[in-house]
């Protein structure tokens, strides 16, 4: 069965359920105790009769009905032969079949023209006559019957309602989900910049929409990233790989043995240079796939922030600048992987070094800001321009076009891919001058 048709039914369903509770308490409240006291009053009104009228005849029964009627005169009586025919009492007519008990009937009493509706009750005599008592149907009899015909018709219409809201509801349904999975087929296809459409009417379709699209500029990110991965592995491993092979052609092809020795140095040199990047990718890429996530513990980022600025004030003393360590305040505990911090913090202090160390301060802090944790690196160098700060956090990206420093650009990508794994984000900011790095992380991740 189609998904629109059962959530159709389903919303009849529960349409229909909620109305049946109400018409079934509102008809309970007002016919079913009515009509059980109207019940009792004409049946303990026949017997009554019935007792009298075996017991004194005809003239008891005539007197009796006129005490009846005297203390309430819509409760009427009387006799009816074999056939049903009126032959003593305050009835014309009576129409309703022959059998004892209790029912509704249409009367006409004597000296009236208009038949009525009345709750009677029939008793068979020994005789074979029928003794009647009624009581006619006046204005509150009328109406609950009246609203009992139109609850039975408040029911049927509920049931079509409810239909009717089924269907629009599993229309609109349908509409949003053919439009999502019209994207994802266009996706399919290849075609990455298609979207879901999102109203702007803040329902839940609207926030699917919202979730989805965000997870397409993802993936359209990631195919970006993967296409300039590709581009400039090729690009700045080419380098490498050639130094290696020109210094094993230079060590292969030597006399001298202080030659070969150096030449041999040089290609251990380019071999880690070409392990420590493809390090950090594989390293990118666990973070990125939040696999790291296992290891995490809780450890004091204030400490952490101590031992690195302990561990790289003399590389900052020599570059000619100066490390300021901020003094932490209030709790610095926090849940995450802090070898992986360290080593983002490292980047980040090294690019400190590396862009902004000639005669400035690099500074070092951690900040506790409310259920965030803010790791800080600043420096006092050129900084980054507001415009290329997104393409400076891209893999393999580097500002320095002329490539005259060492590095494959790919610091910021890893700090930031070990942000992402804590569920936070890297910030770069102005320091005026010099740029700012935050590594902003909450205290305690989902």
């Amino acid at each position: 069965m189609p998904t629109s048709i059962r959530i159709a039914l389903l919303a009849a369903i529960l349409a229909l359920a909620s109305n049946v509770a109400v018409i079934a308490f509102i008809h309970w409240q007002t016919y079913d105790e009515s009509i059980a006291t109207l019940r009792r009053q004409v049946t303990d009104q026949n017997y009554f009769l019935a007792d009298i009228y075996q017991e004194g005849g005809l003239d008891a029964l005539q007197s009796a009905m006129d005490d009846v009627d005297a203390d309430d005169p819509l409760a009427k009586a009387g006799l009816l032969d074999k056939r049903g025919r009126p032959q003593f009492g305050d009835f014309a007519l009576v129409q309703t079949d022959l059998s004892e008990g209790y029912r509704t009937a249409i009367v006409r009493l004597q000296d009236q023209g208009v038949s009525k509706e009345a709750a009677v009750y029939l008793h068979r005599m020994r005789n074979g006559q029928w003794l009647i008592s009624a009581r006619i149907a006046g204005e509150g009899l009328a109406l609950r019957q009246t609203l009992q015909r139109s609850l039975w018709i408040g029911l049927a219409l509920a049931l079509l309602l409810g239909l009717a809201c089924g269907i629009i509801v599993a229309r609109y349904v349908g509409r949003s989900v053919r439009a999502v999975a019209k994207v994802a087929d266009r996706i399919a296809s290849g075609d990455f910049r298609q979207r879901v459409p999102v109203h702007g009417s803040r329902d839940p379709f609207d926030a699917l929409a919202r979730q989805i699209n965000a997870m397409l500029d993802r993936i359209n990110t990631l195919m970006d990233e993967l296409s300039i991965l590709t581009d400039s592995l090729a690009h700045d491993l080419r380098s490498p790989v050639g130094r290696i092979r020109a210094a094993a052609d230079a060590a292969l092809n030597s006399d001298s043995p202080e030659q070969r020795e150096q030449s041999l140095a040089g290609i251990i040199q380019q071999a880690d240079s070409l392990m420590r990047i493809l390090t950090t990718i594989l390293e990118i890429g666990r973070s990125e796939a939040l696999t790291s996530r296992k290891q995490f513990a809780w450890f004091d980022a204030g400490q952490l922030i101590a031992e690195l600025a302990e561990m790289y004030e003399p590389v900052v003393d020599e570059a000619g600048a100066r490390l300021v360590l901020h003094p932490p305040h209030g709790d610095l505990k926090v849940k995450g992987h802090r070898q992986l911090l360290a080593q983002a913090l490292s980047n980040l202090i090294e690019n400190a070094i590396k862009y902004g160390a000639s005669g400035g301060e690099i500074g070092l802090r951690a900040v506790r800001e409310g259920e965030r944790l803010d790791l800080v690196v600043t420096d006092s160098g050129p900084g980054i321009a507001e415009s290329n700060r997104d393409e400076a956090r891209r893999r393999f990206r580097r500002l320095d076009t002329s490539r005259s420093l060492e590095g494959a650009g790919l610091g910021l990508a890893l700090a930031e891919a070990i942000a992402h794994l804590h569920g936070g984000e890297l910030v770069l900011g102005d320091c005026k001058p010099g740029l700012s790095a935050t590594i902003e992380i909450p205290a305690q991740p989902d």
